[in-house]
């Protein structure tokens, strides 16, 4: 007996001998779902909406990090130009005011610590 055609939008059922078949064509289309899922970070982003307090706090330690990241940043560059200005406190007309400058910088830390 031929086998009649099914329209596009009809679901069929597999036959016994398809059956191994249709399982396996399923199982590779869940896994490739699966990895482009995973990919496109649909899930982190599920999750974060699913739970609000979760996003708040990955943002205030990303707030903290940046915080502390640029605090400790500005006072090593900060560090090196007071450095590299202090090798030229003996040059002629410039040093007089790199050591004025080193002089304030001097005043503003010992008013701090």
């Amino acid at each position: 007996m031929p086998k009649s055609k099914v329209s596009a939008g009809a679901p069929s059922s597999p036959s016994s001998s398809d059956s191994p078949h249709v399982e396996s064509r399923y199982k590779e289309r869940l896994n490739w779902l699966s990895a482009r899922t995973e990919k496109s970070r649909i899930t982190d982003f599920i999750e974060n909406y699913q739970n609000p307090k979760r996003v708040i706090w990955i943002n205030i330690l990303a707030g903290v990090s940046r915080g502390v990241g640029l605090t400790i940043g500005t006072a090593l560059i900060i560090a090196l130009v007071v450095y590299v200005l202090s090798l030229f406190v003996s040059m002629p007309l410039v040093g007089k005011y790199i050591a004025q400058l080193l002089d304030w910088v001097n005043a503003f830390k010992n008013t701090r610590g």
